[in-house]
């Protein structure tokens, strides 16, 4: 025993010596940009998302986005090849995505991935009871509404959460939406000041939860180009993208 004590110091000077000359030792690959399937580039009617989705093409290599308007190929089949699923317009017949699309967006949550929620497609799948669960926010016809499109500002609410490093307080013109329906245990992230029978009212304008382990994100905004212009803008939806991916 005393014998093989005395090659210890032998071998672990080898080892440091290969350590300190450089050689060269196998490093995980870095993960590639995160595959997001972008449902719907018109918040109501008009097209309103091809100079944002231009931008994160060429200035977001961190985001990988495939673009589509056919709600019928969000199978589980078909979304399984993607890590996020953001939709701003699901165009479901009489507000009720087909079983089979419902079924693929429950499935792909519960497999782990993302869901990005923009703006109108809280309005548009009334029909469809489940989706306050899923998408945290849902609009009430005759309960939810908005006030003239304006101006107005954006706050930060929550200065630590990943989806607004590096973002401050900015002006938009858009659709300020308020007494829309949200699960009681979303995180708000921003908010926007209406004025409602004399007080103030900070209403969500991007706020998160989880869907079984799914990370979920809702964002308010994006009614129109003019909507969309704000950097901040782009820099929030690819910030909500990679953190429902969870990379960040």
């Amino acid at each position: 025993m005393k014998q093989h004590a005395l090659f210890q110091p032998v071998i672990m000077t080898f080892v440091l010596s290969v350590f300190l000359s450089g050689v060269a030792v196998a490093q995980p690959d870095a993960p590639g940009p995160v595959k997001c399937l972008w449902v719907g580039t018109a918040a109501h009617s008009e097209p309103v998302m091809d100079d944002v989705l231009r931008d994160i093409g060429e200035n977001y290599p961190s985001v990988a986005v495939t673009v589509t308007d056919n709600i019928g190929g969000l199978t589980l089949d078909n979304l399984k090849q993607y890590d996020v699923l953001l939709l701003l317009q699901l165009k479901a017949e009489n507000g009720d995505p087909p079983e089979e699309v419902k079924q693929g967006i429950v499935e792909f949550l519960k497999g782990g991935g993302g869901l990005v929620v923009l703006h109108f497609a809280v309005a548009n799948v009334q029909q469809w009871r489940d989706s306050i669960d899923i998408f945290g926010a849902m609009w009430v016809d005759g309960k939810s509404t908005h006030g003239p499109y304006h101006e107005f500002r954006v706050d930060v609410a929550e200065e630590a959460h990943p989806i607004v490093e590096g973002v401050k307080p900015f002006i938009t013109n858009d659709e300020l939406y308020f007494n829309l329906l949200m699960r009681p245990d979303m995180q708000v992230i921003m908010t926007a000041n209406e004025e409602r029978g004399g007080h103030t009212v900070a209403e969500p304008m991007l706020a998160t939860h989880y869907y079984h382990n799914a990370r979920c994100v809702y964002f308010a905004l994006g009614h129109d180009v003019k909507s969309t212009e704000p950097p901040e803008f782009r820099k929030i939806i690819v910030q909500s993208i990679e953190w429902s991916a969870c990379r960040r």
